[in-house]
């Protein structure tokens, strides 16, 4: 089976997060289970704190180091040694339903733009297979589904829509 993904794109404080976590509760509640991953796009690394054994396996020259403990993993790695794309490879071995991407504008797969306001709509013109616009205020002009911010049930529907098109797994 082919696992589905879908991405969250935005502005930074546009709202991806708050979409992403309802997202995910409401496949939780149906028995979906889901992967996601994050681009940090803010510069800098992700916060590793110092002293842990795999920041110093890292420091110490590991390409990866991965640390599990009561069923919890945590995988870090240098820069450039973990692309999206073998992220998603790691993922499909697991056993979920569904890959939730918060980020990564410029990969190809099917998003949700999350826009603040018709400032951010370059946004939807500079990104491929955008599915679904949710926006703080009813935006015109729009070939696409606008949904509001505000309607979390109505991108809740459209979310379990296309995941039941994209898999099997509500069936």
């Amino acid at each position: 089976m082919v696992i589905p993904v879908l991405q969250v794109i935005g502005y930074q404080d546009s709202g991806k997060t708050t979409v992403m976590k309802q997202l995910i509760k409401a496949a939780e509640s149906k028995g979906i289970l889901t992967g996601t991953i994050k681009h940090h796009g803010h510069g800098g690394l992700p916060e590793q704190p110092s002293g842990k054994d795999s920041r110093v396996h890292l420091e110490a020259g590991a390409s990866v180091s991965t640390v599990e403990g009561e069923g919890a993993v945590v995988l870090q790695s240098v820069s450039g040694v973990l692309s999206l794309e073998s992220l998603l490879d790691f993922y499909r071995k697991l056993p979920i339903h569904v890959i939730l991407i918060e980020g990564y504008k410029k990969e190809h797969f099917p998003k949700i733009a999350v826009i603040r306001d018709a400032r951010d709509l370059s946004l939807i013109d500079t990104c491929t297979n955008v599915q679904l616009v949710i926006s703080a205020a009813p935006l015109t002009g729009l070939t696409l589904p606008n949904l509001l911010f505000e309607d979390q049930s109505g991108y809740i529907k459209w979310f379990l829509n296309w995941l039941k098109e994209e898999s099997a797994c509500l069936s």
